[in-house]
């Protein structure tokens, strides 16, 4: 079956990323769009990114004072990039007829739910996918979504994403090149210099709070938008799946024991499987989306964060 579903902005930032498709071989088509437009900033940087990233040779500083082509000045300090790898840890996959979402201190309500995708362990099914790659999900653990009318689209992962990424040569005079090194961010300079094999890898983000209200650094464990095709939810989950509590008292969720982030979408129109149906195929999407790229003013350089990405369901007969 073939499954498209957009998840969730995790982070900062994100605009439109490389395509990947999941295939799971038993699954059925459906047409779902998880969650791709949610305001969630990062803990180190609460600023909202607001578009593609410009084109790294245009800029000439991350922040030079008074030049008009900085990064700060062409980005507003954070934007969409699409990361060389992405990856993601799946959990659960699912359609409902009504919605699962959990109130705080309980569990989502699944008993209306189809699961295509299953494999809650502790450890999941991690895949880490680039542009125009396609990859399969383990058929031993995919289901063929029950016949009926499915009004909401449903996604368990692991609240981390494992983000290699890359912004330059830059238009400066060194012509540097940032990229994640595993732990951090490092930098290579020349025209036509690339990241040495050795340092460059992908570098691990938590996603442990929406933040509150205009980035204010707090524990806020919902969050949701309204985007085409529907409206997305997210939530902060703990081990044992049950919805975390918001604690203005806190900078972020994560002593509270955040493991999981579930995104539900409403979906508009609803996706119908019938006896017909004979393949379902999830799409997941990062192209200038799935990592932030951001002013830091640490290092008065660049730095990287996890971007959203987005997931279709699609159905075919």
């Amino acid at each position: 079956m073939i499954m498209r579903c957009p998840i969730y902005q995790y982070h900062q930032l994100t605009k439109k990323m490389k395509k990947f498709n999941f295939k799971s071989k038993k699954f059925l088509t459906t047409a779902f769009f998880i969650a791709s437009g949610l305001t969630i900033l990062s803990p180190s940087n609460p600023v909202k990114a607001e578009g593609e990233c410009p084109a790294a040779s245009t800029v000439t500083s991350p922040n030079g004072f008074g030049d008009a082509s900085s990064f700060i000045a062409l980005s507003g300090g954070s934007c969409y990039g699409t990361p060389e790898k992405y990856g993601v840890t799946i959990y659960k996959m699912a359609l409902c007829s009504e919605n699962p979402a959990p109130t705080v201190g309980a569990v989502p309500d699944t008993s209306s739910c189809t699961f295509t995708f299953q494999k809650d362990d502790g450890v999941g099914e991690t895949k880490s996918f680039g542009d125009d790659e396609v990859l399969d999900l383990s058929a031993e653990y995919s289901s063929d979504p029950a016949i009926g009318d499915y009004t909401y689209a449903y996604i368990e992962i692991k609240n981390s994403f494992d983000i290699k990424a890359k912004y330059g040569p830059m238009g400066d005079t060194d012509n540097t090149t940032y990229f994640t090194n595993g732990t951090s961010v490092d930098t290579i300079t020349g025209s036509s210099a690339t990241p040495p094999t050795t340092s460059y890898a992908a570098t691990t983000y938590a996603m442990n709070t929406f933040f509150g209200d205009g980035g204010a650094e707090e524990c806020v464990a919902t969050a949701d938008e309204s985007v085409a095709g529907g409206t997305i939810r997210a939530y902060l989950l703990d081990s044992s799946d049950q919805l975390i509590a918001d604690d203005d008292s806190l900078a972020s969720c994560e002593t509270l024991g955040v493991t999981k982030l579930l995104g539900i979408m409403q979906l508009d129109d609803d996706v119908n499987i019938t006896a017909s149906t004979s393949s379902l195929t999830a799409t997941f999407k990062v192209e200038n989306n799935g990592t932030t790229i951001m002013y830091d003013d640490g290092s008065d350089g660049i730095a990287f964060d996890s971007g959203p990405f987005s997931v279709t369901f699609e159905t075919s007969e």
